[in-house]
């Protein structure tokens, strides 16, 4: 049996049991598929932006930093925080 026959197996028994279920199960799934969906949008939404910083970075349009930059101005930026509590 292959995947396209399987799959075709588990949404015919899925759509079954929701003929047959009652009005609380079949709210319970179409909030789980509503969740899905809006995590799918989230991902690909997330995926556009990060081949776009990908994209930014490659043609030179963003400035980066060491890290060894990164940790100084960590150090500088909580050096300064310190002194704002004394």
């Amino acid at each position: 049996m292959n995947a396209t026959s399987i799959n075709t197996d588990i949404r015919k028994k899925a759509k079954k049991g929701i003929d047959r279920a009652d009005d609380t199960t079949v709210k319970m799934i179409l909030a789980m598929l509503q969740v899905h969906e809006k995590e799918t949008e989230e991902e690909s939404a997330f995926e556009k932006e990060m081949l776009k910083r990908i994209d930014d970075y490659e043609q030179g349009k963003v400035k980066t930093y060491s890290f060894d930059e990164v940790v100084a101005k960590a150090r500088n930026s909580f050096a300064k925080h310190q002194k704002q509590l004394k």
